[in-house]
């Protein structure tokens, strides 16, 4: 088994990511090549499965590996790397970013997002909620560990949804969502998380694709106004 230093970092997804690219890009795991699963990436990286999944899903969407089902993460696409880091300066403005810009964004594409994941979902798609919801419920005392997996449990709903074009736009912003959602719990807690995805879930195995959309809108809109109103916030917008 390949050797890989655990991660430390706060940012775990984003180090994982980071530490899979570089073995990449060292040739440890060469195109058409298996990587090891993520059970063994957890122990390798000691980190949860949530925050390997979220990493390996990230390599997906940029097109360097491919997860097949019940088969395991091949190495895709090589030679894509070395554009990677092109573009990837893009994503790095997350941390100058206004939290409600993000949100209001948030509340346009995930209100529909959610109405088409209503239409298309399964009862395995309704276990993968659950299973994160589990972790958030774990991990109510632990905010990074928490906010990885509200925002996973938002990004599972686009895959749910089917769409190719929502599933890449997400991942591409990935970074962004992931450091607004960290500020946004360690600003409110973790409370109304907790209370909105539960919520979500069960409407979504209700079948009414009108009231998960309006449960979708009603949380992040919640979340714009709760931010507004702390006395931690500063509006960066112009």
């Amino acid at each position: 088994m390949h050797t890989i230093e655990k991660i430390k970092s706060e940012s775990l997804r984003a180090q994982v990511y980071a530490k899979l690219k570089e073995q990449l890009m060292k040739g440890v795991w060469k195109e058409g090549e298996k990587l090891p699963s993520e059970q063994e990436l957890c122990v390798m990286f000691g980190v949860s499965r949530v925050t390997v999944r979220a990493a390996v899903q990230q390599l997906g969407i940029l097109g360097l590996v491919e997860t097949k089902q019940g088969g395991g993460t091949f190495v895709k696409n090589f030679f894509c790397i070395e554009n990677i880091d092109t573009f990837h300066p893009m994503m790095q403005i997350q941390k100058n970013q206004d939290l409600i810009t993000i949100l209001e964004y948030r509340k346009i594409i995930e209100t529909g997002t959610i109405g088409l994941a209503q239409e298309k979902i399964t009862a395995e798609d309704i276990q993968s909620l659950e299973a994160i919801y589990k972790i958030m419920v774990n991990s109510v005392d632990d905010f990074k560990e928490f906010s990885e997996a509200d925002i996973s449990f938002h990004y599972r709903l686009g895959e749910i949804s089917r769409n190719p074009i929502i599933i890449k736009v997400y991942g591409l912003i990935y970074d962004m969502l992931s450091v607004a959602m960290t500020d946004i719990v360690r600003l409110l807690g973790t409370s109304d998380g907790l209370k909105y995805h539960r919520i979500l879930i069960d409407s979504l195995k209700s079948g009414d694709r009108a009231k998960c959309q309006a449960i979708m809108a009603e949380h992040v809109g919640v979340t714009i106004e709760r931010i507004r109103e702390s006395k931690d916030f500063v509006d960066t917008a112009p």
